[in-house]
């Protein structure tokens, strides 16, 4: 079984330039677990690109703002949530991101491209494909996005057993 690994609560002011220092830590409150970094990047990127849609989209990078982390570990997955008070993600963009990706349809070279080029309207689908699961609530006028990604058999050894 795993050691008890406590979990950890960061506050980050609502700026791109927090997102080193929130890869840092993440990487930091999962070393004792000696985690493959394919593992830890996927994680990384999802929490990454929740973090930037937090400042972008959700405070609009209003600076004097601030979004909060919870890392922790139980039943043998990773949990990352994000707390922030911006404006919360639009409901049609949240069944969209969680329905799985449509058959390709028709389309030309060019359509495909500009689609690939958009800089907005993937992060969401990115998120999801990154962990195993994603859940979002707003209540309060506060937001919750939860990342869930089960940690390797390796790891979690008879941890796994329990979920």
């Amino acid at each position: 079984m795993m050691s008890a690994i406590e979990p950890r609560t960061l506050t980050l002011c609502a700026s791109l330039n927090s997102l080193p220092v929130l890869g840092e830590q993440l990487r930091r409150f999962f070393a004792p677990l000696a985690l493959e970094e394919s593992w830890i990047f996927m994680l990384d990127l999802a929490l990454c690109e929740a973090a930037t849609n937090i400042i972008r989209h959700g405070y609009r990078q209003d600076r004097g703002k601030s979004y909060v982390v919870t890392m922790a570990i139980e039943e043998a997955c990773a949990l990352v949530t994000l707390r922030d008070s911006g404006e919360p993600i639009p409901a049609a963009l949240l069944n969209t991101a969680a329905a799985p990706p449509a058959p390709a349809q028709e389309a030309d070279d060019a359509e495909i491209a500009l689609a690939l080029l958009s800089e907005s309207g993937r992060g969401l689908r990115l998120i999801h494909d990154c962990v195993d699961d994603v859940s979002y609530r707003q209540t309060q006028g506060e937001n919750c996005l939860t990342l869930i990604k089960r940690l390797p058999a390796s790891v979690s050894g008879t941890a796994s057993a329990q979920t």
